[in-house]
């Protein structure tokens, strides 16, 4: 359909949502009048790269502006005005009056259809000091140019990032990669409050990683001059030094103007919209960071303001603009965030969420990796699932690791988008070939969990409701090797290997529940079964020691010897262990056999990518007198420089630690 006369449409806001609701305007209708007005000089913005401009990973500002006003106007026959400031609407007489930042003059120009694109703003703390020299805040491509310019100037060694979510973790990657050494405040207990605390932890240890300082649950209070720049007051009493700060303290969605001719305004904040993306008052849409919209699960309203939702958006706007009737279905919250190394992303509902609004759940979480451990370069990914206990219907899943994580969350949006259950990951047929993935996936495998948990042939609990079961009388029992428990348990453990488990079931009370545990789940599941069948009550610790890390953030936490972006200072020998992609026992054993070889004080290197291996081989090495030179991160694995502290009775290797 084509309106096929000459129908005004203005659009307030000429960024990512307003540019694109142009573009699809013009491609259905080549007889409508577009009008586009932008507050600043730029439209089509690419905002989700402006932090890695400042890293200098974009090294073109102007990379991300992929238009120019002039372009777009040329190309999609749009009339593009930019640097000016919509003052009020009249929707009764379906006016806009404007002020002409560049010219200096007010007018007055009318409209048949009219887009909200009017997106968020920074939502700066209230507090003394935001506007010293060397704060900032960084949603617009002129705030970067602003903060290179000053950086250019002044060349400061030391960033604050006030935090923890999306746009403050990618500012403390890129200024870690200008070579700056960088701590983060964050108002609450974890980073990221996309993903639960658990999954959070992965994150906060992959800062620690790169000597990231964390500073949890405190607030911000007031920024001074100091001695040697700035100086930044915290409300846990701490004063911090540095020499600029960036204020990523979150988003609010700009709304006034729709505030002044009625436009509904809901309980998130966000302009109401139906499925037109239509606003009650008659002609007038809406798009984008400003607009609230029901989630595709539970179907409450929600703000999402992430991109790929605001490209659908705008083409559902611009078809019902011009006549052409499309419905927009909600929205996911499907996400990915680079942190370092690392990968996070999610879809759906976190648990925190499901608690919140008082829905029934049960969960899946499991250590895996990207590919099958005998191809090379194996990562880590810890893949969280929910589902409804009924019907086991997808309600949200979560993961954070290497290579091939957003792989998973993108399998995951579309089961969930399609309405699928726990019961359908088990059998999912999904690529496989040694460099990409396993025969059965991590998205199986968390199918197979949490189907086995519905049918209840299997039966566990989180490390989460440990504590609750002991405090019941419960008895937890680690069934690793010995040498695995030496390197690290949960307290309170007793340990039986499972290879004897049969042997000593006569040390096990009859009279308590029986939790066995190992490292990831496998062992303590076999485990668990005999004992059920020699009539223990018996239950089994799910994601096993490697998921208990999780849930105990300062187990997570690696202390790291050199600069991350530096080569560290002790030069390694010629001899290099690689045991990444292994898993628990796996690296200590190939650890423990490589170190007979080695002639005493003779360093070398091992690289690892599991961070829990970091902290069980650093209590080994004190143990057995051994030396850690080096620790750091390189890319996507840690580097470790040891030696062996002792001289070796090469007569006698089978006796050798």
């Amino acid at each position: 359909m084509d309106t096929h006369g000459k129908l005004r449409i203005a659009i307030i806001g000429g960024s990512t949502g307003g540019a694109s609701a142009a573009a699809q305007i013009r491609r259905f209708s080549e007889h409508a009048e577009i009008i586009l007005f932008e507050k600043t000089a730029h439209v089509s913005t690419a905002y989700c790269g402006l932090a890695y401009g400042l890293g200098g990973v974009v090294a073109d500002v102007d990379q991300l502006i992929p238009l120019q006003p002039e372009q777009l106007g040329r190309r999609f026959n749009v009339d593009v005005r930019t640097r000016q400031q919509i003052i009020a609407i009249d929707a009764q007489r379906k006016s806009l009056s404007v002020f002409d930042l560049q010219r200096g003059h007010h007018y007055t120009e009318h409209y048949d259809k009219l887009l909200l694109s009017t997106g968020a703003a920074v939502a700066l703390p209230n507090i003394e000091g935001c506007e010293l020299p060397g704060v900032f805040s960084l949603r617009t491509v002129d705030d970067l140019q602003q903060i290179l310019a000053w950086k250019t100037a002044h060349k400061p060694r030391r960033a604050i990032v006030v935090g923890g979510g999306f746009i403050g973790l990618e500012l403390v990657e890129n200024l870690r990669h200008r070579g700056m050494a960088v701590s983060l405040v964050q108002d609450s207990a974890q980073l990221m409050s996309h993903v639960d605390t658990e999954m959070a932890s992965l994150l906060s240890a992959e800062l620690y990683a790169h000597n990231v300082e964390q500073h949890f649950n405190t607030r911000l209070i007031k920024i001074d001059k100091g001695p040697q720049g700035l100086r930044l007051f915290l409300d846990n009493q701490q004063q911090l030094e540095t020499d600029m700060v960036l204020l990523a303290t979150g988003t609010q969605p700009q709304t006034q103007l729709a505030e002044c001719i009625g436009v509904g305004i809901g309980d998130q904040g966000g302009i109401v919209v139906d499925k037109r993306m239509a606003t009650n008052i008659k002609d007038v849409y809406a798009i984008g960071d400003a607009v609230q919209l029901p989630s595709r699960i539970h179907g409450q309203a929600t703000l999402v303001q992430l991109a790929a939702p605001l490209s659908q958006q705008a083409r559902v706007a611009a078809s019902n603009i011009v006549g052409r009737p499309l419905q927009y279905p909600g929205v996911l919250g499907t996400f990915v965030c680079k942190v370092f190394s690392l990968t996070v992303a999610a879809v759906g509902l976190t648990e925190k969420a499901l608690k919140k609004q008082g829905m029934a759940y049960k969960k899946v979480i499991l250590p895996a990796t990207n590919h099958v451990f005998f191809y090379p370069g194996v990562e880590s990914i810890t893949l969280k699932v929910l589902f409804d206990p009924g019907d086991g219907r997808l309600l949200g899943a979560q993961a954070v690791g290497g290579e091939g994580t957003d792989k998973r969350i993108d399998a995951l949006a579309v089961a969930i988008a399609a309405g699928m259950s726990i019961f359908d990951l088990e059998f999912l047929e999904l690529a496989y070939a040694p460099p990409y993935g396993a025969p059965r996936d991590a998205v199986n495998l968390a199918g197979s969990v949490g189907a086995g948990l519905l049918r209840e042939s299997i039966s566990g609990i989180y490390p989460d409701e440990l504590d609750q079961w002991q405090d019941k009388g419960a008895l937890l029992v680690d069934v690793r090797s010995a040498d695995e428990f030496e390197l690290g348990g949960i307290p309170g453990a007793m340990n039986i290997p499972a290879d004897e488990l049969r042997g000593r079931i006569n040390e096990l009370p009859r009279d308590k529940a029986i939790i066995v545990c190992c490292q990831i789940g496998s062992k303590s599941t076999s485990s668990q079964r005999m004992l059920i069948q020699q009539g223990f009550e018996c239950l089994n610790l799910l994601g096993g020691y490697a998921i208990w890390r999780l849930f105990h953030p300062e187990e997570m936490r690696v202390e790291i010897t050199s600069e991350a972006y530096e080569e560290p200072d002790f030069t390694p020998g010629e001899g290099v262990l690689d045991v990444r992609g292994l898993r628990c026992p796996g690296p200590m054993v190939k650890v423990k056999k490589y170190i007979k070889t080695r002639e005493a004080d003779i360093p070398f290197t091992i690289l690892v990518d599991d961070v829990g291996f970091l902290h069980d081989f650093r209590s080994w090495c004190e143990r057995f007198n051994h030396t850690i030179h080096d620790i750091h991160k390189e890319t996507n694995h840690y580097l470790l420089v040891c030696s062996r502290g002792e001289k070796i009775d090469r007569a006698n290797l089978k006796d050798s630690v």
